[in-house]
């Protein structure tokens, strides 16, 4: 009996001893789990095939050029590539998730309610406890999201990353939502004696597309759009300047009441329907803008060269995306044509969105093993260091870009090219949003740089001098129930069914508002019982 106790501790000592040395080569190895160890050298030894999924196009051999392989020899792995199209961008992720099918990391376009039942049933990877002491770039630019912060507190753990839109280069306090900015024909303007301003009333836009359609002045013909605008656009640059809760993202709102109330019923949603109807009836929008998809608006404006105004959005990388687009599809420079704007609503008043700093998630299977979660967040930490956001966004020192004689970057690319003309579908910049790097990225010309923060801090400035800003209000986006995920529209589909309909405008509207309300107010009574 006594020989078996001696057996059975010696044994259960040479098991502990094997532990401490697993557990001393696992910290000799920077705390990586088995599979991440790594050579004299620091590299990886083991090979890591990882699938991953986002809205980024990568087209066929893209994964051979340089940039690409960079990441997959920095980090020995091979990539397993998944397009989602923006269009069914939900649809396939719910898929996926339900299905058991997430790949092993993926971009997703943030619903609550469903991350909370994702979680609930198991259905995301959760991060180990330390995580944030493990990777502390990723944590930092984290915690500015404030989505974070409020699932944690919720769920108790982490089962996703918020992807912050800003991190070091924050353009405006407060933040205000990029989208509401507007491109339009300065060279137009010029011929029809239209005044160039830093922001203009939807009326004002709708003045100059009439005499764009009158006079003609670039001798477009039949293929002429004054308003290049898709459903979304005409939303965004029509509708919610003069209605701040007219968008999904504030359509439920707390008013001076202290009473909750649903945006597309007030009276402002109905001037932006008006103002919209005028510009389609007038033939100021196109007569099939309601079917257009993606980039066909704004492609009328810098392929085609046939439209006057389009939506542009408030980052300057859309504008020097404008820029090369001109001069590649219509052979001329978009600084002597172009000119930007933000818009305002019909009563001089500026609205807009205030932006929380989030926009989407990266999220992770459930079935990830530790070791290949682990050497996907090490790409991810290095990628939101200030190293990684140089070559996520400018490319390789020496090569495409240097510091100048002052200390300041400086792009060495072929003028009017981009680093997305060198690199195509570069898909690695997982995480933090390349509206940060913009405000500062000299790839991006000063100019454009500079008219970009003008409009940000144009739009803070009048957001908070008489403007309105819908409020980010965390109780409501984070409040999930049946009622209101039933009470989830379409709204870019809704108000233009609406103004395309036949009779009147405001009867119709009216129906339309009685008719959701029995979707609409369960919700009401559910946040004004909280």
């Amino acid at each position: 009996m006594k020989t078996n106790q001696k057996k059975l501790l010696k044994s259960a000592l040479v098991t502990v001893m094997s532990l401490v040395l697993l557990v001393m080569t696992a910290c000799s190895n920077g705390g990586a789990s088995g599979g991440n160890e790594k050579d004299e050298n620091g590299n990886y030894v083991d090979k890591m095939t990882v699938s991953v999924a986002s809205t980024i196009q990568l087209k066929e051999g893209q994964l051979d050029n340089e940039f690409h392989q960079f990441w997959m020899d920095k980090y020995n792995i091979d990539w397993e590539y998944n397009f989602i199209e923006w269009d069914s961008w939900g649809e396939k992720l719910r898929l996926w998730i339900n299905s058991g099918d997430l790949p092993d990391v993926a971009t997703w376009n943030y619903v609550h309610g469903d991350a909370m039942n994702y979680i609930d049933q198991g259905l995301l990877y959760e991060f180990p406890e330390d995580w944030k002491e493990r990777w502390p770039n990723v944590a930092a630019a984290y915690e500015l999201t404030g989505l974070g912060e409020q699932l944690e507190e919720l769920t108790g753990g982490t089962y996703l990353l918020p992807r912050p839109v800003y991190y070091e280069n924050k353009p405006a306090d407060p933040l205000v939502n990029q989208i509401g900015v507007i491109a339009l024909r300065k060279d137009w303007a010029d011929a029809v004696g239209f005044e160039l301003k830093d922001a203009y009333t939807t009326g004002e836009l709708m003045e100059y597309a009439r005499l764009v359609k009158e006079q003609d002045p670039g001798n477009v013909g039949s293929n002429l759009v004054p308003l290049s605008f898709n459903a979304d656009d005409a939303l965004t640059n029509m509708i919610m300047p003069n209605s701040e809760h007219s968008r999904v993202e504030s359509a439920f709102y707390k008013g001076e009441d202290g009473k909750y109330h649903w945006g597309a019923a007030d009276e402002e949603t109905l001037t932006g329907l008006k103002l919209m109807q005028e510009a389609y009836k007038e033939g100021l929008l196109n007569p099939e803008f309601y079917t257009w998809k993606n980039s066909e608006g704004s492609d009328n404006f810098r392929v085609s060269g046939t439209a006057a105004v389009t939506s542009l959005g408030g980052l300057a990388s859309y504008r020097q995306d404008v820029d090369t687009a001109m001069r590649k599809n219509l052979g001329v420079e978009s600084d002597e044509l172009v000119h930007t704007a933000i818009v305002l609503g019909d009563d001089g008043k500026y609205r807009n969105l205030e932006q929380a700093n989030f926009w989407s998630a990266l999220i992770f299977s459930p079935d990830i093993d530790d070791a290949k979660f682990e050497r996907i967040m090490d790409m991810i930490d290095y990628t939101t260091s200030e190293e990684g956001q140089l070559i996520l966004n400018m490319g390789f020192e020496g090569t495409d870009w240097e510091y100048d004689e002052n200390g300041n970057l400086k792009s060495l690319l072929e003028n009017g090219t981009s680093l997305e003309d060198k690199y195509p579908s570069r898909f690695e910049g997982l995480y933090l949003l390349g509206d940060d790097f913009s405000m500062i990225n000299p790839a991006i010309k000063e100019d454009y740089r500079e008219r970009a923060l003008t409009h940000y801090q144009n739009k803070a400035k009048l957001g908070e001098e008489g403007g309105a800003l819908a409020e980010y209000d965390w109780t409501v986006q984070l409040y999930d129930s049946k009622a209101k995920n039933q009470a989830s529209f379409d709204y870019a589909t809704e108000y233009t069914n609406l103004i395309l309909k036949e009779g009147d405008l405001e009867a119709n509207w009216r129906a339309w508002v009685e008719s959701k309300m029995s979707l609409v107010q369960p919700v009401l009574d559910e946040l004004n019982a909280l």
